[in-house]
């Protein structure tokens, strides 16, 4: 029996139809795509660049699904090589930009920004506006993690404008809008930010994207904390878990941190404390160190009033270079001290602050 062999067009078009789906995140219909071309490749006439283009993919899908990650870290050397060895304008642009968005999930966000910005003199060469759109949207986010807000503004602006002219996109629209929220809160820009997720609320509701209602009603958890109404953002907080979606992700330990962090702020130590004990244990489940650092934290300020464990963590906070975060806790620590009447240690933590801004200062010094 003569085998069939299949042609590189027709697999083309199944990886770009498998990378639409990675960039909406269908990952149900993502996996069984990627099965599908999996059972082919071996049957398709010899092609370098397609099989070099499938590996970058499957690459970005791997970090997408967090599927088999030590697989991701040992395939991140060769696709920094691929794009070092390559001439392929788009094969150099996606190795580029995939690195970035590996070092933005390992949350590297100055190596990350790096990355994107070496992408970005590719992607002038690459006419397909939806790439164009999930470049600005990436870049975005990262520019927002480390509080360049006028930049990470600018980038969720065009890329919603793209998005918007796409159905099938919806969900990146909805997560442009959140962008454009989160960079209205840290601006303290309340009544814009609110105006922001609302509208990311109402269209992720009729959408049906409940991960991202979760998201919204934790965002306006955050809004109501700074504005200082710890019952409604408490509220909010709460709304957020009580999504199945919501909770079982990242941002569900995100939610149980800000949940104890207001009742800890006000002195309801005993409820706080149970918070604290079910947000450390997902957050070890996930290996989510970041938020392990924050918890242990505010337990330590709070709970157990213990130096040595709240520096411990300011000190992983500080060699992951998240320095507005670090910032603000250092902060939260000053006030803290202050209320207790504890000048001296308010103003060392005061000074800690503000050296913490003055890093973010030069991380941006080295990005121009």
């Amino acid at each position: 029996m003569v085998e069939t062999k299949i042609a590189p067009e027709k697999m083309a078009k199944m990886l770009n139809q498998w990378y639409g789906m990675i960039k909406r995140h269908q990952t149900a219909e993502a996996a069984a795509l990627k099965e599908e071309i999996r059972s082919l490749l071996p049957h398709m006439d010899e092609n370098q660049d397609l099989l070099i283009y499938f590996n970058l993919l499957d690459f970005r899908y791997k970090v997408l699904t967090e599927e088999k990650l030590e697989e991701a870290d040992k395939a991140y050397c060769i696709i920094k090589g691929i794009g070092e060895e390559n001439t392929d304008n788009m094969i150099v642009y996606y190795s580029l930009f995939f690195s970035g968005v590996y070092e933005f999930y390992k949350k590297n966000y100055v190596e990350a920004i790096c990355f994107y910005q070496l992408a970005e003199a590719k992607l002038r060469n690459i006419p397909d506006q939806i790439e164009h759109a999930e470049f600005h949207y990436k870049i975005a986010e990262a520019y927002y993690q480390i509080d360049q807000h006028l930049i990470s503004i600018s980038h969720a602006l065009k890329a919603r404008s793209i998005f918007r002219e796409h159905e099938e996109y919806k969900h990146r629209s909805i997560k442009c809008e959140m962008i454009l929220g989160a960079n209205m809160y840290d601006m303290y820009r309340f009544s814009q930010a609110e105006e922001h997720y609302q509208k990311a609320l109402n269209e992720a509701k009729s959408s049906g994207f409940p991960k991202e209602v979760g998201i919204v009603y934790h965002n306006l958890g955050l809004i109501y904390d700074r504005k200082n109404i710890p019952k409604l953002a408490e509220e909010y907080f709460i709304k957020a878990i009580h999504i199945k979606e919501h909770l079982e992700s990242i941002n569900g330990v995100r939610s149980l941190y800000m949940i104890a962090s207001v009742l800890y702020r006000n002195n309801q130590v005993a409820e706080a404390r149970s918070w604290y004990d079910k947000g450390l244990e997902k957050a070890e489940s996930l290996k989510e160190k970041e938020y392990e650092a924050k918890l242990k934290l505010i337990h330590a300020l709070y709970d157990c009033h213990n130096d040595s464990l709240i520096n411990e963590a300011l000190q992983y906070l500080e060699q992951k270079n998240l320095w507005p975060d670090t910032s603000e806790l250092n902060e939260q620590i000053a006030e803290y001290y202050l209320k207790q009447g504890n000048l001296i240690k308010a103003v060392e933590y005061y000074k800690r602050a503000l050296k913490a801004k003055n890093q973010i200062m030069k991380v941006m010094e080295a990005l121009a």
